[in-house]
């Protein structure tokens, strides 16, 4: 009888998801500078794999312990008062209708916030940190050509080819010919480092066609920038760093590139995708609405974020960044390899050179909040 005790009690400890997160008492003033656009798509993908994969135990939000189809049931009513907002903007004005959005917000949800480490940015205000991704652009082509030199590899099966580190792949080629390859890019080696940091890519094909690039695996070596070793090495100076002048420099000077890609030997694997590339549970990340936050801490994806942090909008006329405060509702919907902590998340802004230049300029502390539908 004990036996069989422990055994249910396992079963249902195993079952319940516990989260680092607190209630917040106060009511917010809930604004979307989107207006809500892409927001009802980033739902309704993630609903469909909520219905696909189903949601079994139970999810602890500070002190409550909730059924996990709360979140699916989150999800239906944010979607619900969200569309109601946007009927009231095609009759009223802009203050009206976010004022009646806010105060059915607050009736309907309950809301938490993450508690951050000690060790981590922000522990002392119960703030977030915040980075951003994007999806880059290539062009590719099915078959190599002199034009399309570099391939994209599908995740090998053998364990040996799998863990090979970027420099055995890249530039000893121990993975060529074993057909795994199956898109070639006329873009640089330092683009292919740069959307294995991003998760995905989209590819513009010779006849003017786009396909996806959607993560498959991983070859588990260690994840670093190649930053980092460009500053210490002296090659760059600290503070000018940045995507254009990195790949401007390994293009350059091509007898750097294997001492400083032995420093990020990870290495991803893609798989070609109809939809924009996918997170995790195969959700396709909606630009602008889809976040990563660390997995190993929240397991369960699908969970509402309200957000509120600044983001870079230009430059003025010195090269200084100018910055605004915004919110919105984003969906936890992706990890990465980076994001690792209670309080720290990553923000997706979907594709071109706009998502990129944002992208490339958050890291901002905020206010990351959870809202889960009142029972």
């Amino acid at each position: 009888m004990s036996l069989l005790f422990f055994f249910f009690t396992s079963l249902i400890l195993s079952a319940q998801e516990i989260t680092p997160t607190e209630r917040v008492e106060q009511s917010l003033i809930f604004e979307d500078d989107l207006d809500f656009q892409m927001l009802e798509k980033a739902i309704d993908r993630q609903l469909e794999s909520f219905s696909k994969r189903g949601l079994k135990g139970t999810i602890q939000f500070g002190s409550k312990v909730y059924p996990k189809t709360i979140l699916s049931e989150s999800l239906v009513e944010l979607k619900r008062l969200a569309l109601l907002a946007r009927e009231c903007l095609k009759g009223s004005t802009k203050e009206i209708c976010d004022g009646e959005f806010s105060l059915k917000m607050n009736q309907a949800f309950a809301i938490y916030r993450p508690l951050p480490k000690s060790s981590e940015r922000g522990y002392s205000e119960k703030k977030t940190f915040f980075t951003s991704y994007y999806t880059p652009d290539f062009r590719g082509s099915r078959v190599q050509t002199d034009e399309y030199t570099h391939p994209i590899y599908a995740l090998p099966e053998n364990e040996t080819d799998r863990k090979l580190s970027r420099v055995e792949i890249d530039l000893d080629h121990k993975l060529a010919g074993k057909g795994l390859e199956f898109l070639w890019v006329k873009e640089t080696l330092f683009d292919i480092y740069f959307m294995h940091i991003q998760g995905g890519g989209r590819v513009v094909l010779p006849d003017g066609s786009q396909t996806y690039l959607s993560y498959t695996g991983k070859n588990g070596q260690k994840f670093e920038f190649v930053s980092k070793y460009l500053i210490e090495s002296g090659l760059m100076e600290r503070g000018k760093t940045n995507y254009f002048t990195q790949r401007s420099f390994l293009e350059e000077h091509p007898e750097y590139q294997r001492a400083t890609y032995e420093t990020a030997p990870f290495f991803i694997y893609f798989k070609e995708t109809t939809e924009e590339p996918h997170g995790l549970d195969d959700i396709s990340l909606t630009e602008g609405r889809s976040l990563a936050w660390d997995n190993t801490i929240y397991k369960t994806l699908g969970v509402i974020n309200f957000i509120q942090t600044v983001k870079t909008t230009h430059l003025d006329d010195n090269d200084k960044p100018v910055k605004e405060p915004f919110s919105r509702f984003f969906l936890a919907q992706d990890t990465g390899s980076a994001i690792r902590g209670n309080a720290r998340c990553d923000l997706y802004w979907g594709y071109g050179e706009q998502a990129l230049f944002v992208a490339g300029k958050v890291m901002e502390l905020g206010d990351q909040y959870f809202l889960i539908k009142k029972i």
